[in-house]
């Protein structure tokens, strides 16, 4: 099912707040940056730059090119996958919830930690994850690409609105920032380091998908690693 637009839960950031100071004055923080931050001036902490996540599962990947495709699965490690008609992206990717960049005002040039909030059986929201790491400075960096700024810039002048999203494939490494449009056809992504295709530079879901799933074929079918 295509995934629907959302504005930003409150119930999502709060929960990151909640979480952030629960974890100080439990466990403490594994993240050296944060750790320091917190335990010096926790005031300075704060959430920018909201955007949800998108994963698509290792399972999902396989399953892209369907059963009725005589012989694709076969040969899909010789045939371009380009020659096979591929789903949209939005009806095989699952929205785990918010995720928020976390800056130190006291030192605001990027961008220290990452910050996941997912929604829980309950319908509210948890802290689930705080990062340190490439891909936190990779999502600045691909939020202030040209291509993604004149997206943003002119889909408030068009109407046409863009939402900027997180696409995750983790069974094969695989991170990138996706603009998801109101109509798809314009849809981009940015992958975040050049580990399948060239870091930062756009490619369309459809050439995305065909290097994920030929990249999904070297993962072993055992793997620890479900995506």
């Amino acid at each position: 099912m295509p995934i629907s637009a959302a504005d930003l839960s409150d119930g999502a950031r709060n929960a990151v707040l909640a979480g952030m100071i629960k974890r100080a004055s439990t466990r403490g923080f594994a993240t050296p940056k944060l750790s320091f931050a917190h335990s010096d001036h926790p005031e300075d902490l704060q959430l920018c730059a909201p955007h949800r996540i998108a994963l698509l599962r290792l399972n999902t990947l396989r399953r892209l090119i369907r059963p009725n495709d005589a012989g694709a699965k076969a040969t899909a490690t010789i045939k371009a996958p380009a020659t096979i008609e591929l789903p949209a992206l939005d009806s095989v990717v699952t929205i785990l919830g918010w995720r928020f960049l976390i800056y130190d005002r006291s030192d605001a040039l990027e961008p220290i930690a990452a910050a996941h909030a997912v929604l829980t059986d309950h319908g509210d929201y948890r802290l689930a994850e705080l990062n340190e790491g490439p891909y936190v400075t990779s999502s600045l960096n691909a939020l202030q690409a040209p291509s993604v700024r004149e997206a943003i810039s002119s889909s408030i002048d068009d109407g046409n609105s863009c939402e900027p999203m997180l696409l995750l494939a983790p069974a094969i490494h695989f991170a990138g920032l996706w603009i998801r449009y109101q109509d798809s056809q314009k849809d981009f992504i940015l992958p975040m380091d050049s580990n399948l295709l060239p870091a930062f530079r756009d490619v369309k879901p459809a050439q995305l998908l065909a290097v994920l799933f030929q990249a999904s074929l070297a993962v072993p079918t055992d793997s620890a690693s479900a995506g």
